[in-house]
């Protein structure tokens, strides 16, 4: 039986869920959800796997990846998704792993226009890696700044005198995770905090005076958008396609964000832990490629003793070998390879 995808939404709702309608055969239903970051991917996937097979109805509610983590330790969800890995005493009391499923770059929306002009400067605007943390902590605060002018000498004369406003992630969330890792792997004396939250982790333990929150990338993407000078953090699918900063890289190049520059440094990435974990190298020095690239990691039990863990098992294992060769690119992303992949493969196979 054919099934259409229905995006629930309203005031009642807090996050956004995919469901799919359950057919006359009554498939048993699989409750998940966490990162935000992949669910621009995640939707399609679950929404071609739903229609392949009559056995099971995967479901996936975007809450970040805190709230994420949190419903798989307490069985809400049959299965996870997250950016970041469990703080130390908060883990699952029964058997899991981490299976890294797909990767994408974290990107840096401007709302900025050309003074003479009148034309987006997004796409535009270089940012130095120290620059990018100096912005984000709240002590560059003017877009005409000594040091964003010196690395953008080409439209230098067409950068407002625009305030910035900081928008960061009001909720727990693997996206502020792996950005805090990479300011502090350029700039730990300005960002010294790694957690999911960015409201604690800004210099001094509280946001900025010139920042606003957003909750999940949605919630970023709105409040940028309203906001003329504003600059936040999503993923690459959420920003669709909206003008986005060129981050330098190890090797000194301004790369702009794409699925393919993203590629570029996660092909590079290839310590990977026995847990399934990735220890991102954030400083890796490749030709073109973007720096702040991440892997996304789904949560899964290996115990036996939770429901359905073969539909988990077949969506997983179709999330990496199919979905991801198929869809990744086109809708912003980056399917896991090489080393990455095999590691993750053989981690499906514990699945129970």
């Amino acid at each position: 039986m054919r099934r259409t995808i229905a995006i629930l939404a309203g005031t009642a709702i807090a996050a956004s869920t995919v469901a799919v309608a359950a057919p006359a055969n009554a498939a048993e239903t699989i409750p998940g959800g966490g990162a935000s970051f992949p669910y621009v991917f995640l939707s399609q996937c679950l929404s071609d796997f739903n229609a392949s097979q009559n056995n099971f109805d995967i479901e996936y509610t975007s809450t970040g990846s805190g709230t994420g983590k949190g419903n798989f330790t307490k069985g809400t969800f049959v299965y996870a998704q997250t950016d970041s890995k469990f703080s130390t005493g908060t883990e699952p009391d029964f058997g899991w792993e981490y299976i890294p499923n797909i990767g994408g770059a974290i990107v840096f929306p401007i709302n900025l226009k050309n003074s003479k002009t009148g034309r987006s400067l997004g796409s535009s605007i270089q940012l130095k890696q120290k620059t990018l943390a100096k912005i984000m902590g709240g002590e560059i605060t003017n877009w005409r700044d000594r040091e964003i002018l010196r690395s953008n000498p080409r439209i230098a004369s067409g950068i407002p005198n625009e305030d910035i406003t900081v928008v960061y992630r009001g909720d727990k969330s693997g996206t502020t995770n792996n950005l805090l890792q990479y300011l502090n792997a350029w700039a730990p004396t300005i960002f010294s905090e790694v957690q999911d939250t960015m409201s604690t982790a800004f210099p001094g333990g509280k946001p900025p005076s010139n920042s606003v929150s957003g909750n999940k990338n949605t919630g970023v993407m709105s409040q940028i958008l309203a906001k003329e000078g504003a600059i936040g953090y999503v993923d690459l699918g959420d920003a669709k396609g909206y003008p986005s900063a060129r981050i330098e890289n190890a090797l000194g190049q301004f790369v702009a964000p794409s699925s393919a520059s993203a590629a570029r440094n996660l092909a590079n990435q290839d310590d990977v832990q026995s847990s399934g974990l990735v220890d991102l190298n954030y400083k890796v020095r490749a030709k073109g490629a973007y720096p702040i690239a991440i892997f996304s990691y789904a949560l899964a039990r290996t115990d036996g003793k939770g429901p359905n863990g073969l539909g988990v098992r077949q969506f997983v294992d179709y999330v990496i070998q199919k979905c991801g060769p198929s869809r990744a690119a086109s809708l912003g992303f980056v399917p896991v390879g090489g080393k990455v992949l095999n590691k993750a493969k053989a981690l499906v196979r514990d699945i129970k």
